[in-house]
Order: C-alpha cells, then sequence, then structure tokens
C-alpha cells in the first residue's frame, strides 16, 4: 500500500465541495467521480497515469493524473453515463464504462495490465511506506478491503467495519484512522469523523499531511480558523504541491476579503491543478470582488470549458452573460449631447 491517500483526491470528495458555501454560490456540485488504478499484477498502485473522462460515445471531456497513491477526481461533473480512458507506460490502456450519480461517495477502482506481465515491479508503482509495512499484515488486509468497499463498492458501512478491524489490529494505524474519518464523512457523523481525523494526526504526530489538511478542511468549514489555519499551512509545508490545500487556502482568503491573498492562493491551486474545474470558479469570484471583468470572463470560460453543463454551469453563464454586458457597456462610446434649440 501507498503511505497515504492524499487530502486532493478524497477530502475533496467529502468536504470541499460543500465547503464552497463560505464563499460561492449555496448551490452543490452535480456530482463528483473519485477512483484508484492499480496495477493487476502486484496490487501496487500506479502514479501518474493518464485518466481522460469522455461521454457515453467516446468524446473527450476531461483529464487527469493520478497522484503519489495513485488516485484521481473529477469534480463538479453532471451525472450521467461516462467512459474513463486510463494509459500509462508499461500497461495495457483501459477503457472503463461508469454511471455517475449524485451519491457523495462514489469511486471506482482501475486495474491495468502489464504489457507483457514482465515484472512484479514497475517505474509507477506506488511504493509501501516504512509506516504501514511496520503494520501486522492482517491490518494492512482489512484496510485494503475497507479501501475497496469504500471507492469502489459505495460501501461506506462496510468499509467502516474493515477499518476498524484495522485498527482494532494496529492501534497506532494512523492512516486507517484517516480513512475512517472520510468514511465517517459520507455516512454524515461529523463529530466521528473529527474523532478519527484527530486521532490520525495525534497518531501521526501532524506528520501525515493528508490528515492535518482533512482535518484542517472540517474545522475551516465550520469557520473554526482559529485551529483550522494553523493546521491547514502546516499540512502545506508537509505537502505544497497539494492543489486543494491552495483551494482551500484561497476560500479562506476570499472569505476574509483578503483579495489579493486569496488570488496568489487560487493561482497556485490552478497551476498545481490546471484541470480541476472549481479552481476556475474561485477564481472567477475573487477577480469579480477585484472588479476586473477581462479576468472574470476568461476564468468563466475555462471553467465552462471544463464543465458546461452542471447546475452551476448554467449559473456561470448566467453570470458571464451579465460581465459581458458591463464590459460592452463600458466600452461603448457615450451618447452625443443634444443641441439646444
Amino acid at each position: 500500500m501507498a503511505d497515504s491517500h492524499p487530502v486532493s483526491f478524497r477530502i475533496l470528495l467529502l468536504l470541499f465541495t460543500t465547503a464552497l458555501c463560505l464563499a460561492l454560490p449555496t448551490q452543490t456540485l452535480a456530482a463528483t467521480l473519485v477512483g484508484n488504478v492499480y496495477s493487476e499484477s502486484t496490487n501496487q498502485r500506479i502514479i501518474h497515469a493518464t485518466v481522460r473522462l469522455c461521454d457515453a460515445g467516446g468524446t473527450r471531456l476531461q483529464d487527469s493524473t493520478t497522484d503519489d497513491s495513485g488516485g484521481f477526481v473529477f469534480a463538479g461533473i453532471p451525472t450521467g453515463t461516462y467512459i474513463l480512458k486510463v494509459a500509462v507506460s508499461g500497461y495495457v490502456p483501459s477503457d472503463t464504462e461508469i454511471n455517475v450519480d449524485f451519491g457523495t461517495g462514489h469511486g471506482v477502482t482501475i486495474f491495468l495490465r502489464p504489457e507483457g506481465r514482465k515484472s512484479n515491479h514497475n517505474a509507477g508503482a506506488a511504493a509501501i511506506s516504512e509506516h504501514e509495512l511496520s503494520m501486522p499484515e492482517a491490518a494492512r488486509k482489512s484496510m485494503e478491503a475497507g479501501l475497496k468497499k469504500l471507492y469502489a463498492e459505495k460501501n461506506p458501512a462496510g468499509a467502516l467495519r474493515d477499518f476498524q478491524a484495522a485498527v482494532a489490529k494496529a492501534p497506532e494505524y494512523y492512516e486507517a484512522f484517516y480513512q475512517m474519518g472520510l468514511t465517517y464523512l459520507a455516512l454524515q457523523n461529523g463529530p466521528e469523523a473529527e474523532k478519527s481525523l484527530q486521532t490520525a494526526v495525534t497518531l501521526s504526530q501532524e506528520k501525515f499531511a493528508d490528515a492535518d489538511l482533512a482535518l484542517a478542511s472540517l474545522w475551516l468549514t465550520r469557520h473554526d480558523s482559529a485551529r483550522g489555519e494553523p493546521l491547514l499551512l502546516h499540512g502545506l509545508d508537509l505537502k505544497p504541491d497539494s492543489w486543494s490545500g491552495y483551494f482551500q487556502l484561497g476560500k479562506l482568503e476570499l472569505y476574509r476579503n483578503h483579495l489579493d491573498a486569496a488570488r496568489q492562493a487560487a493561482e497556485k491551486a490552478q497551476s498545481l491543478a490546471p484541470e480541476q474545474a472549481m479552481t476556475y470558479r474561485l477564481l472567477s469570484l475573487i477577480h469579480m470582488r477585484q472588479k476586473n471583468d477581462p479576468a472574470t470572463l476568461a476564468d468563466l470560460d475555462a471553467y465552462l470549458r471544463l464543465d458546461p453543463d452542471s447546475p452551476e454551469a448554467a449559473t456561470a453563464k448566467k453570470i458571464r452573460a451579465d460581465v459581458q454586458q458591463r464590459m460592452a457597456a463600458a466600452s461603448s462610446p457615450p451618447p452625443p449631447n443634444s443641441k439646444p434649440q
């Protein structure tokens, strides 16, 4: 197993789309699709694989890349039937038809077959961390079973039992407590989610960035910036390539009306994850507050290219029309003065 499941591909599913209420319109994203890519022969997660989201006819909609734990996410997509095309060097490409609904725990697991099945060790496979290797094998098997139930089978209740079994066998297994926290969030049990995430943070001595960022995001969603902000910044120090962490920081600064700081954080998130539609949506709100109509229009155009059909896209199109109208009015010459009689 890899040493973590980055918050950018887990907690977004359960926190970030909800937390948009701090600064964004009060609608929720249509659906979020998360998943993991594994090697069929070794059961290791495959990093840096290209994951292409296509419509039912095969037309490309969005691209993503698996992170250091083999995870990917597509946020704010309309419900319906899609095809996931996954490819990476050394493996046979895979096409998988999936159905995306409004369930907040929707996840898929993709297994790729190595070309020729030559080796059990592949350059794109994520390594098992020293900490997880120190956990008893029985605990790690319970953890894997829980991950499959949570993300592939959409069975959080069953996954919770597996994660509980894992920590019963290995009380120091903070990665399992982290997954328990996400599972409780999927079950809409906020108090238990907080307890589990806090346990993960404590056991890891705040050295497990995913748990730090997850707990920080939960606190910030509850407007608890006194605890949430320091932990968020600490998590970003540990994991400076977390686009979702910068996305959360951008929302926090926007909520405070610190517009320059919000823009810098949102731009960092966008640079780290250029295919994530919600980063452009956040940037459009910041630029709108800054009364920068050309930048707002560019943000909305980028957002709509990635998310053209969701309910949020309909709102974005109305805002875009208003911005265009305002820009046209500002550039029109004033009417000539009427001549005196």
